[in-house]
């Protein structure tokens, strides 16, 4: 699918194609990465997974999304985010409100793909040491052309 990760230790990553859409033959990579396993069935966004994150455990997933967003305002940042920190990361940015948890969400496009990075950590107040290894998986991944 063009997205390779070189797997920092303590983390499991998966990547799954997905349909671009119901009339089209194109796949879409959807990618997961998280510091505990990941469970067979779990929703693009987590569900099923970002429950059992525990103080120091990190959710990261990146989307793709179909051609015909690639450039446009939502995604208008070029390039894949690696500067992840910190003050990225708030308790109001997460698809489910869970005590403690915390997210990070941005859209953009690398040559001719659009995705979205949605990362959920464990705790808040362990966002500095959380956010180092968001970082880390970040360095470890490769955007390139997609395999159809």
């Amino acid at each position: 699918m063009g997205v390779l990760v070189d797997t920092p230790p303590g983390w499991e990553v998966r990547v799954k194609r997905v349909e671009a859409d119901v009339d089209s033959a194109r796949r879409l990579a959807v990618t997961h990465a998280a510091t505990i396993p990941l469970p067979a069935e779990r929703g693009d966004f987590g569900s099923g997974i970002v429950e059992r994150l525990g103080p120091d455990d990190v959710f990261v997933a990146l989307l793709e999304y179909g051609e015909e967003v690639v450039g446009s305002n939502l995604f208008a940042a070029r390039g894949f985010p690696r500067d992840v920190g910190a003050d990225d990361f708030d308790t109001a940015r997460l698809q489910v409100n869970l005590p403690g948890q915390a997210g990070f969400q941005r859209f953009f496009t690398v040559g001719d793909r659009a995705f979205c990075l949605y990362v959920v950590i464990g705790a808040y107040r362990n966002r500095a040491r959380l956010a180092r290894k968001v970082r880390d998986l970040m360095e470890s991944v490769e955007v390139g052309a997609r395999d159809e």
